[in-house]
């Protein structure tokens, strides 16, 4: 109907303006940790994910309207309502993460020199083909997340063997999955840290998360597999210094205000992005400027969805983690089978119906919360973390429910299903089984 589809139009006009006024909101509830900012904020991210059902159909906007309903419904029997507030205040902290997340894919994707890097990986064979796309693809994930696809797809594009795209587009793949281990600045982290608050030592997670990210992706390379170029020339490596330079910086203010000074991960990400977004565009100029102004406004009039997803986790998960049958279930699992069973629990629990098409922030956020209490220690809580970042790279590989490796087939225009069995589905089922069986050795 012409009705519907001016409505949809309309809608799409006003997101930008709502998530400006959400980051600004949840701004200020990190500076001020005042709670009428925050509960604003929750108010707004209610409203978009509203939005989102009325004006979108699909399978993530019944997993909008069953888990926030079925949240809303506990908390109204239980008469909590506090936790609901909680849930969507958290949730509007991570929508305002994600939308600066977009913003931030503007700092890469407009960087004069991006064309010098991509024209580099040319005329490879296959061992140094692999190792380039996937170190391209480890490199840039780790502030374009699944952006990085606009990085990768002109290499996979001049490729006309249908074969060797596939394989390209999974090593690809795994280099942006890999970096889901440890980057700061992609929603894994943000939504894993915050599931497992503020007992977790951010800094052994990332440190942790980093050397596997890095083992993982050294080990085809001493397998002869793949390997990187050896003959790039110097202006790669200028070109690629210069590209990442705004990255670096904004990688050590956002470490700094995370261990100087107290602020979660997506709370440092959303009060530096703006500014340093907005520097970064007078530096460069009008024409860059108005490009980067044009990748985060498209960004943000199609965000929605995700904000929904987002509102009905959080809010699911909060408000199920204060029922006390549930606590017990959990206390019960770990006096019988120990913390190391949940470890491995939850990283099953993430990846398999992330395979069978549910999106990873629905079951990361909820058996992270709820696991969470009952780990004895923080070995065992670091853990529980690398499980929740493990099932999301496995999704990010191999997932037919995550949403970015589903973008990432189409624009890198190969069979979805094919790599979604391929390669990387035996690579991240070898790794979660040796950690589970690190979790359940350790206890």
């Amino acid at each position: 109907m012409r009705w519907a589809a001016a409505a949809t139009l309309a809608w799409m006009k006003v997101l930008p303006g709502l998530v400006l006024l959400l980051w600004f909101l949840s701004a200020a509830a990190a500076l001020t940790e005042a709670v009428l900012p925050t509960r604003i904020a929750g108010g707004l991210a209610l409203l978009i994910s509203i939005g989102a059902v009325l004006n979108h159909s699909g399978f993530s906007r019944w997993i909008a309207v069953l888990l926030g309903g079925g949240g809303a419904i506990v908390a109204f029997y239980r008469d909590d309502w506090p936790a609901l507030l909680d849930g969507l205040g958290r949730a509007a902290t991570f929508a305002a993460f994600l939308g600066c997340l977009y913003a931030l894919r503007s700092f890469v994707q407009t960087a004069p020199q991006l064309r010098e890097v991509q024209d580099a990986f040319v005329a490879f064979r296959p061992v140094s083909r692999r190792g380039a796309v996937q170190f391209l693809g480890f490199l840039f994930s780790v502030p374009l997340a699944v952006g990085t696809v606009s990085v990768v797809a002109p290499l996979i594009s001049r490729q006309k063997d249908q074969a060797v795209r596939e394989e390209t587009a999974s090593w690809a793949l795994r280099g942006m999955g890999l970096a889901v281990l440890f980057s700061p600045f992609t929603v894994a982290m943000g939504v894993v840290t915050s599931s497992l608050g503020e007992r977790l030592p951010f800094g052994v997670l990332l440190g942790s998360g980093f050397a596997l990210a890095v083992l993982l992706m050294a080990f085809p390379h001493v397998l002869g597999i793949c390997r990187i170029p050896r003959r790039l020339p110097r202006r790669f490596w200028e070109a690629l210094a210069r590209v990442l330079f705004p990255v670096l910086i904004l990688i050590a203010a956002n470490l700094s205000l995370v261990f100087l000074f107290g602020f979660t991960p997506p709370q440092a990400t959303i009060l530096l992005v703006p500014p340093l977004g907005a520097a970064l565009a007078l530096y460069r100029g009008k024409a860059v400027r108005r490009q980067m102004t044009s990748i985060t406004l498209d960004a943000w009039r199609r965000f929605d969805s995700e904000v929904g997803i987002f509102v009905g986790a959080l809010v699911f998960a909060s408000v199920i983690t204060r029922v006390p049958e549930i606590s017990e279930v959990v206390g019960q699992t770990v006096e019988m089978f120990g913390p190391g069973a949940l470890i491995a629990i939850a990283m099953v629990g993430i990846a398999v119906p992330t395979a069978l098409g549910l999106h990873m922030v629905v079951t990361v956020t909820i058996l992270l919360t709820v696991f969470a209490p009952a780990m004895p220690d923080v070995l065992h809580l670091v853990l529980l973390g690398l499980s929740g970042l493990i099932g999301w790279a496995f999704g990010a590989m191999a997932a037919l429910g995550s949403i970015g490796f589903l973008a990432a087939t189409r624009i890198f225009d190969v069979s979805a299903r094919r790599l979604a069995l391929g390669s990387n589905l035996r690579f991240m089922t070898v790794v979660m089984l040796l950690l589970i069986v690190v979790s359940i050795g350790i206890g």
